[in-house]
């Protein structure tokens, strides 16, 4: 089986291989009033999976009106360069862990 390396867009320029790169940290958020917070990127972009629903925040502070996102199957999120994400439980999810991770 190959791998896919290089993929080309309409006009035959080669696009960048999007790929979960650096870790920004990993975190067990244990009840819904408990958070993580990433390391601060370098990149432009983040790689997010848990095993539950979140609300996922730019920026040390995360709240139950954030955004809930289904991360289970991982998501790629755009973000700053120097931010740091911060992800908490959505109220009613059970204990779960997160791993945040740089774009490469």
């Amino acid at each position: 089986m190959s791998e896919i390396t290089a993929v080309k867009d309409r006009n035959g320029d080669i696009l960048q291989i999007v790929a979960p790169g650096k870790s920004l940290g990993r975190g067990e958020l244990l009840a819904a009033n408990t958070t993580f917070t990433s390391l601060p990127t370098t990149t432009e972009a983040m790689y997010i999976f848990c095993t539950s629903v979140i609300h996922v925040a730019e920026g040390s502070v995360v709240t139950d009106s954030d955004a809930p996102v289904d991360a289970r199957s991982g998501i790629y999120l755009r973000s700053n360069r120097g931010a740091v994400i911060s992800v908490g439980l959505m109220e009613g999810e059970d204990a779960a862990t997160v791993w945040i991770a740089e774009v490469k």
